[in-house]
């Protein structure tokens, strides 16, 4: 018969093991911070995209790797949504048609939930966290401004010193109706003459672009 000492002992380093074990196992999960975008990316595909039909998957696959490489590039700890978001519509410019913008207004508040309670879990040594969330206010007033910014460029011709506050204020209130919703056709009469395809646009780009320019007002009021 085993003495309870030794059964005791035992028990003790046995446990000890699972500790060491369940340790090694978290140790193995922390990722290198280098690998932040790439592991988001497939977690808001396994959580959103694979839900998606395929052009909008295709609109917010850009969307999200442009704002997950601006958002790892600030080297902080704690990533500023509304900063971040007004930075990544800014990357996009005038290289997006009217439809694709509809598409990420659709989906924006969507993408801010996923990173309230994705990037804090992200398995990194020092944790990231999420400040300045948008609300739908906020976030209507990043969109109107840049679609009002996008069109005044089309029509000084990329000068952008050219552009007024005061310009952009004025076009960006005539987008929003009376119910307070953007108005998509207006938003289509401006921004679609002034949108430029990438001049680097690759064939996968091309056919995205063509499948935006298919949408019509109607797929969005």
């Amino acid at each position: 018969m085993v003495k309870q000492g030794h059964y005791a002992k035992a028990s003790r380093q046995k446990k000890l093991r699972q500790l060491k074990q369940r340790h090694q196992v978290h140790a193995d999960r922390v990722i290198a911070d280098d690998a932040i975008v790439e592991f988001l990316q497939v977690r808001y595909h396994l959580t959103r995209g694979s839900k998606q039909r395929p052009v909008v998957r295709k609109t917010m696959q850009h969307f999200v790797t442009q704002w997950l490489v601006l958002a790892q590039a600030t080297g902080t700890p704690s990533w500023d949504v509304t900063t971040i978001t007004k930075q990544t519509l800014q990357q996009f410019n005038r290289q997006l048609p009217w439809q694709g913008y509809a598409l990420v207004n659709a989906n924006l508040l969507d993408f801010q939930a996923f990173l309230l309670k994705e990037v804090p879990a992200v398995p990194l040594k020092v944790r990231l966290g999420v400040s300045h969330a948008l609300t739908p206010l906020t976030w209507q007033a990043l969109l109107t401004t840049q679609l009002a910014v996008n069109t005044l460029l089309g029509m000084f011709g990329d000068q952008l010193e050219k552009v007024t506050t005061a310009q952009v204020n004025q076009l960006r209130r005539g987008l929003i109706r009376t119910d307070g919703a953007l108005d998509w056709g207006k938003v289509a009469s401006l921004v679609a003459p002034v949108t430029m395809t990438p001049p680097d646009a690759d064939v996968a780009t091309q056919t995205w672009f063509t499948q935006l320019t298919k949408l019509d007002i109607d797929d969005f009021d």
